[in-house]
């Protein structure tokens, strides 16, 4: 069996999967996706003339790679002894965890809500579930 992680914020969704892979013997990967759709979040308003939208993107950009070490660390913590790997990508996080779920994996592990960049303020969970390539588990958050 082969298990994909979503990773976030939530730390019970990492535990939940680390639980499953290590009572089924399984191959878990972990998934951290660093949103890159800030740029389309601004728009095309007054801020694209200015240095304000270039510094709030450099800033999201750099919140992104603090938030993907900290993510990264965390679950290579927890998960020694587990086969499998940490992957990151970069990206919109719902079509890339898409993607990579549709690599072979048996289920994909996520938090409810899942709190990913801007999927925070979209309805990621919906949209993963009626269009995963898998089973998906939903931990509460």
């Amino acid at each position: 069996m082969k298990i994909l992680l979503a990773l976030d914020d939530h730390v019970r969704a990492t535990e939940e999967a680390l639980r499953m892979a290590r009572e089924q013997g399984a191959q878990l990967d972990a998934l951290f996706v660093m949103d890159a759709t800030w740029d389309v979040f601004t728009g095309h308003d007054w801020l694209s003339g200015c240095n304000s939208r270039i510094g709030f993107l450099e800033y999201m950009h750099d919140e992104e790679q603090k938030a993907a070490a900290k993510a990264a660390t965390r679950y290579l913590d927890l998960a020694a002894g587990i086969p499998g790997g940490l992957v990151t990508a970069r990206g919109d996080v719902v079509e890339e965890t898409l993607a990579q779920a549709a690599k072979g994996y048996d289920l994909l592990v996520l938090a409810n809500p899942f709190t990913r960049g801007l999927e925070m303020m979209r309805d990621a969970v919906t949209r993963i579930a009626r269009d995963a390539p898998c089973d998906v588990l939903l931990v509460r958050a």
